[in-house]
């Protein structure tokens, strides 16, 4: 008896182990991407303002409605103009976000976005102007055109044959010379 008795139990232990496993297994990150429209933004604060807000209301309604889920990775993309670039970028855990529910430690920026979506004049509060110049400014007079009796001098090429060399060409030793040299 003392053996069927160690054979149950061992046998309710693997279960409960493999079940204990499967449930850690469960236990998932979870990658999500969104898109905003920031065609009616004014500006690229108020759509990153937009975006935090969204990530934020996002995290904690995933963390709220999944409990298996340990780890969210959230990406917000804008776009504009036809352009879709990404915004920001958080990864957070569920204990994480239970200690301190701001993505801002935990948020990367990409700053590339402000000119990938053409909010590069961002200064729309004051309209831009091109400085005024005063009538008065001294002008400049152009260079007066080259008169005909300075024109450039290009060399021309001379008329004479080239001189036929004066050297002599080498002489080499022939097999002549060679047979007189015997010992």
């Amino acid at each position: 008896m003392n053996l069927y008795y160690r054979i149950f139990w061992s046998t309710v232990l693997i279960l409960a182990s493999i079940l204990t496993t499967n449930k850690t297994i469960l236990a998932s990150t979870k990658n999500t991407s969104l898109l905003i429209d920031s065609n009616n933004n004014n500006s690229y604060k108020s759509l990153v303002e937009k975006a935090e807000n969204l990530a934020k209301n996002t995290i904690n309604q995933e963390f709220k409605n999944n409990p298996e889920i340990t780890e969210i990775t959230i990406t917000i993309l804008g776009e504009r103009q036809s352009q879709i670039v990404p915004i920001l970028r958080s990864k957070i855990s569920r204990a994480e976000w239970q200690k301190n529910a701001e993505i801002d430690n935990l948020t990367r920026y990409f700053a590339d976005a402000k000119y990938l979506l053409k909010f590069d004049n961002d200064n729309q509060d004051t309209p831009k102007t091109q400085p005024q110049t005063p009538d008065s400014s001294p002008q400049i007079p152009a260079p007066p055109p080259p008169s005909p009796n300075t024109q450039p001098i290009v060399p021309q090429p001379s008329k004479k044959s080239p001189t036929p060399p004066t050297s002599k060409p080498p002489i080499f030793p022939s097999d002549e010379e060679d047979s007189e040299i015997d010992d």
